[in-house]
């Protein structure tokens, strides 16, 4: 791949990324909850509802520290749990509380409500694909 095209790809991404990262943004305003604490919640719903910090630093692209704050942000408002594992006692759980499904849930219908989040794609349910 040539550089140029290297070049406006990665372009096309960060413009992306920026657009969705505003649109997390309002929506977090709303639910008062920020756009990396929210993807905690997503992360962890689609991860059986269990992960340890490390690896929600590794899947969020996070320092340590930044995962210990918004961890604590969280916990504060009930949305997560943070337990000690059982077999590993220097090793920490997280998982989402009832609360925290609720307010993900609320994030998820408000965004499936937004024809054009995080752009609009309407006329993609349009296209036919064939296998060939």
């Amino acid at each position: 791949m040539n550089l140029l095209l290297k070049q406006q790809m990665l372009l096309m991404i960060r413009a992306l990324y920026f657009c969705m990262e505003n649109k997390w943004s309002e929506i977090g305003k709303e639910f008062n909850i920020s756009p990396a604490q929210q993807h905690i919640l997503f992360l962890l719903s689609t991860n059986n509802n269990e992960l340890t910090p490390t690896k929600i630093g590794e899947l969020g692209c996070w320092h340590p520290s930044t995962v210990t704050r918004l961890l604590k942000r969280l916990e504060k408002s009930r949305f997560i749990l943070v337990k000690t594992n059982k077999n590993q006692p220097r090793f920490k759980i997280v998982s989402m509380t009832n609360a925290g499904k609720e307010k993900l849930e609320q994030l998820l219908d408000t965004v499936k409500l937004m024809e054009q989040f995080p752009l609009d794609m309407r006329h993609l349910s349009e296209m036919r694909f064939y296998v060939f």
